[in-house]
């Protein structure tokens, strides 16, 4: 899972990204410009935003971006902006969640989870005989399981999930382990190949130099 958080208290960003880093690709950004950069150039599957960027309450500007981009991806706002308006209005705008400072870092990974099996809860297709559901990955054709590896279903599952979407092997890479830099290039190519092995129907497709993208 890949989190986008805007906290302008890089202390506070340090704390909690360290936290959630133990679990989840975690990009911490401190300014609304340096977010909508990162907005256009990766897909989250939850963003954090803080209302109150440098003195400016704009947080609740980039929801509408993100939900236009990908409407999968949770947002939660977090902010000192407490009273029952201002958690209203954050809901008004798009955001699924509201979670005030102080706030305990349990509670915020808790939201994580809840937050994420919301969106794919209703998540589950039929193709050929197959049938995937996203929300406990899991592969049955014609009765029988079809067992992945973890790094297969996670790269599997997350093309899935972003069906119709091209991904090039950088792309994956950065979406799927928490330090891509060191993970070889052709990572992503080997692990494709030993999924297409194990499934009955083709449903990755290679466009050549570009990526993959599963078309359903």
């Amino acid at each position: 899972m890949r989190i986008l958080m805007l906290e302008d208290d890089k202390a506070l960003s340090e704390l909690v990204g360290a936290y959630l880093s133990k679990e989840f690709r975690v990009d911490c950004v401190y300014d609304t410009d340096e977010a909508r950069a990162y907005i256009d150039r990766y897909d989250y599957d939850v963003a954090l935003l803080d209302r109150n960027i440098n003195g400016n309450d704009i947080g609740l500007s980039l929801v509408e971006k993100i939900k236009n981009k990908n409407p999968s991806t949770g947002v939660i706002i977090i902010s000192a902006y407490g009273t029952v308006n201002d958690k209203i209005e954050g809901l008004n705008v798009g955001a699924d969640d509201y979670l005030e400072k102080p706030f305990d870092n349990d509670e915020l990974y808790a939201r994580i989870y809840a937050l994420s099996r919301r969106h794919n809860a209703q998540t589950k297709t039929e193709i050929e005989g197959m049938t995937l559901n996203i929300n406990n990955m899991s592969i049955v054709y014609e009765g029988k399981n079809i067992d992945l590896s973890k790094k297969e279903s996670d790269l599997f599952f997350y093309l899935l999930k972003n069906k119709n979407k091209l991904y090039s092997s950088d792309d994956l890479l950065d979406a799927l382990y928490l330090h891509p830099e060191d993970i070889a290039s052709s990572t992503i190519r080997v692990t494709i190949a030993h999924i297409r092995k194990k499934l009955p129907i083709e449903l990755i497709k290679t466009v050549k130099t570009r990526g993959y993208i599963i078309e359903i």
